[in-house]
């Protein structure tokens, strides 16, 4: 048996094993595996057959398995259990965040001028006329806890256009010359489902939200190919250093129509992207699939375990943090706003029942309360008790009690957004919902209590991917600032691992080869340094992923 190409920590022992039955070639023993399978939950060994799981059981039995040339990998009492599953995040988006030039990134107490300081200093090597575009700006930890305006960026380019976008993805900031660009002038009324923001004048200061946002992706000319695959590479390799084996897309349809599954196909077959990825077509950029009856089959791929349209996605409202998601009772503290959304909810239903009777899965980013009643009374219908084409509700943070139990009754899934509690926690209760509503935000412990299926996720770039970190939130409910936010609404960490494993692969109608440890999945593995379900539930984010397996193949494996 080959041990030269074990990674380091694992064994190069001179175990031998028996010739019979000769089939893994790849087998890691000597540690915890927790298979995330109910008729087998954990074994100390799991073998490998080119790029699925042959078996799974005590050490000895798997090492007889193996082919006289096998890779043996000792875990050394480390933990091996199914590669994470992202059910929601952007790759490409989250590869340009890694790629900028600019970083926009707020750093708690920075003031404007601090991040205006750092645009102008990064578009110093940009030649004139060319975008300028950063992202990760946060309005609520500037020192003067207001968005910039272009009074702010004017000064720093009269020659580049410059865009700032929110850390949310739903609100940016342009100077005069992106502004120009978009064609926002004085007299522009605000576009359906978007909002300009306007001075004490009414002319445009630089701040768009929602559909006026996204009016400025599409003026920013697009990448050349180069970029989106060196973009993809980065965030598939940062997917992989968190154990991520897959990853939904959640809104497929930014470059442009079949643009990004061709990228996709491009990044898989070179090698540059290692990941499985689930897409989501973003409905605004495939208005024709209704009209045209488009179908999945459709879409239908050479590899459907690599990569596979599983959906259409469509966003119901806004984001808390902007104050565009829509709730039913305003903001903290009693104010008038009440958000906004994006789609009436006539058209909502309408175009959910349309996309359902073409047999699509539909996903839908419901914030606020007030969009998510209308995602429900959109989706109560084709869900009819079963949701056989299990559509789900993105993020659901401020999700009621009331609609936990619609949610149960007609089995629609939710991917929870649950970073939310740690990221901004403390400000969804100071500034943006008040205490009790705070409280519940990503309510899991109520879902599970009614047997709701969920996933979680990390909206990357939004917040950063690993899912450790996520199962850390949902077991500790810590925000930044060190409070506990909800404590009855924490789940243990064993509960919320499903929600990037077994649970996770249920969304995509992947369960039957992904998220679980058993005989005849895909081996995807990730290898961890603890149990995180052992031990103290806080120490969990701290845990180090050691090796990532795709297919049978390490694809990752820390030095």
């Amino acid at each position: 048996m080959s041990t030269n190409n074990a990674p380091e920590g694992s064994s190069s022992s001179s175990r031998t094993a028996p010739a019979t039955r000769a089939a893994a070639d790849l087998v890691l023993f000597g540690g915890t595996v927790l298979t995330q399978d109910p008729g087998r939950p954990r074994a100390a060994a799991v073998a490998v057959a080119g790029n699925t799981i042959l078996d799974v059981g005590d050490d000895a039995a798997m090492l007889a398995l193996a082919a006289p040339d096998a890779r043996l990998i000792d875990l050394g009492g480390r933990t091996a259990l199914p590669g994470f599953i992202e059910t929601h995040t952007h790759p490409y988006f989250y590869g340009v965040r890694l790629d900028a030039s600019v970083d926009a990134t707020t750093r708690p107490g920075e003031s404007v001028g601090d991040l205006v300081e750092r645009v102008r200093e990064g578009i110093r090597c940009v030649p004139a006329g060319e975008w300028v575009v950063a992202h990760g700006y946060d309005d609520t930890l500037l020192a003067e806890g207001r968005h910039p305006t272009l009074a702010d960026l004017d000064p720093v380019s009269a020659d580049h256009p410059v865009v700032l976008h929110h850390v949310s993805g739903h609100i940016c900031v342009v100077n005069s010359v992106a502004l120009r660009a978009v064609g926002f002038a004085d007299a522009s009324a605000d576009p359906p489902g978007g909002l300009i923001g306007r001075d004490e004048h009414g002319r445009p200061n630089g701040v768009l939200y929602e559909a006026a946002a996204f009016a400025v992706n599409g003026c920013v000319p697009p990448p050349d190919a180069e970029s989106v695959q060196r973009r993809l590479r980065l965030a598939g390799e940062a997917f992989l250093a968190a154990g991520i084996t897959c990853v939904h897309d959640a809104a497929i349809g930014g470059l442009g129509g079949t643009a990004e599954l061709d990228h996709y196909r491009l990044a898989q077959d070179t090698g540059r992207l290692r990941t499985r990825i689930r897409g989501y077509l973003f409905h605004p950029r495939w208005s024709r699939l209704i009209p045209d009856r488009l179908t999945p089959n459709d879409f239908a791929g050479p590899d459907p375990d690599l990569l596979r349209v599983a959906g259409v996605k469509i966003v119901a409202d806004g984001s808390i943090q902007g104050r565009t998601a829509r709730l039913t009772g305003g903001y903290h503290p009693g104010c008038a706003e009440d958000g906004m959304l994006l789609l009436p909810p006539e058209q909502l239903t309408e175009t959910v029942g349309a996309l359902s009777e073409l047999g699509w899965q539909v996903a839908v980013h419901g914030n606020g309360d007030g969009a998510i009643d209308a995602i429900l009374d959109a989706f109560e219908g084709p869900a009819g008790v079963d949701n056989p084409l299990r559509h789900r509700i993105e993020h659901c943070q401020t999700v009621r009690d009331d609609q936990l139990d619609r949610i149960a009754r007609h089995r629609i899934l939710v991917s929870f957004f649950v970073k939310h509690v740690h990221y901004w926690g403390d400000r969804h209760r100071d500034l943006f919902l008040g205490p009790e509503r705070a409280a519940r935000i990503s309510p899991l412990a109520g879902a599970d209590a009614r047997g709701i299926r969920f996933a979680l996720h990390s909206d990357a770039p939004v917040t950063p991917p690993p899912p450790l970190e996520g199962i850390w939130c949902a077991a500790s409910r810590r925000t930044s600032g060190g409070a506990v936010l909800g404590a009855d609404q924490a789940v243990p960490a064993g509960r919320a691992l499903r929600g990037y494993t077994s649970d996770a692969a249920y969304f995509s109608f992947d369960e039957d080869r992904l998220g679980r440890l058993r005989p005849g999945y895909l081996a995807d593995i990730a290898v961890l340094a603890a149990d995180p379900t052992a031990g103290d539930p806080m120490s969990v984010r701290d845990i180090g992923v050691d090796t990532t397996i795709v297919g049978g193949q390490v694809a990752y494996q820390r030095s």
